[in-house]
């Protein structure tokens, strides 16, 4: 298939692209930089990069238009603003689903595992109270009714690789700033995978899934009191359970520590053969340098 994504030089387009080109696809990936072009023309004659935004609505539907598949994997967390950030994706989900109405074309939407209540299996729709990005998802899985093959890749909460740290295992370091300790609530736990892994997901999705699916990238559930106190050995600082006075302190992150996820992930594992291999996020931490505990912010 051709293949147009979006966020192509990120941490899940890197990791997406070559599980593409290996399986004899070709791709078109939307980046907003010279460098970032160069990035994922390392990936070799079979991508080609297209420099652009989110915000240039004629040359995304133009490509969604002349291309197989579009896999939307682009968040703007740059700016710090979530609610900004969430209603740009939906602005651009719609966008897509407009474009490629009766096409029976694929389209995947990047979700996440937050939106779900715990137990939930790949069947169940995320919760319309969690937010803006909740109903975007259900948005993608309706798709199915308007002639399109839509899917949700519904990502673990840290989808994580060794060269760089995911960004919320940053904002529990940089929590310790303001509270004294790298923070957490309870034994409540966090979903995990390799970034590798999930990308051989997008690749099997693409390829398999019936319209209106949705899928589970999930390899494992950590305790994020193991997370802070593997945090704590390699970076010197305390972990300890939160105070709740001081949860509006911590922005985003009172959030994520909140989060307590359980979901099921046999149905994915059975209907695609996918079986996660990849290191472990305690034991990524555990044999990290210090040039991965500077990477904070990378996506």
């Amino acid at each position: 298939m051709k293949v147009f994504i979006t966020g192509s030089s990120g941490r899940i387009g890197t990791h997406t692209i070559p599980h593409l080109v290996a399986r004899g696809h070709t791709v078109t990936g939307l980046v907003r930089s010279q460098a970032s072009a160069e990035k994922i023309q390392a990936f070799g004659p079979s991508v080609t990069p297209l420099i652009g935004t989110l915000t240039d609505r004629d040359l995304l539907t133009s490509n969604a238009k002349s291309h197989d598949a579009v896999i939307h994997c682009a968040m703007d967390h740059g700016s710090g603003d979530q609610a900004a950030a969430a209603q740009q994706e939906r602005d651009t989900v719609l966008l897509f689903g407009d474009a490629l109405e009766g096409t029976n074309k694929v389209f995947i939407m990047s979700s996440g595992t937050g939106f779900l209540t715990p137990g939930s299996d790949e069947k169940a729709m995320s919760r319309p109270e969690a937010g803006t990005r909740s109903g975007t998802e259900n948005a993608t899985l309706g798709f199915k009714d308007r002639g399109i093959r839509s899917i949700a890749v519904r990502l673990a909460v840290n989808t994580h690789n060794a060269e760089h740290m995911h960004p919320f295992l940053g904002l529990l370091i940089g929590a310790a700033d303001k509270l004294g300790y790298i923070p957490y609530i309870g034994d409540n736990r966090w979903s995990a995978c390799p970034a590798d892994d999930a990308g051989l997901l997008y690749a099997l999705a693409l390829e398999k899934a019936e319209p209106g699916t949705a899928v589970h990238a999930v390899q494992e559930f950590i305790k994020v009191k193991d997370l802070a106190e593997a945090l704590g050995r390699k970076t010197g600082k305390k972990a300890g359970e939160v105070d709740k006075s001081r949860m509006g302190e911590l922005g985003w992150l009172s959030f994520l520590l909140q989060l307590d996820q359980d979901v099921k992930t046999e149905w994915t594992r059975e209907t695609f053969g996918w079986e996660p291999k990849g290191q472990r996020l305690l034991d990524e931490i555990e044999k990290a340098d210090e040039e991965y505990f500077g990477t904070r912010h990378v996506f």
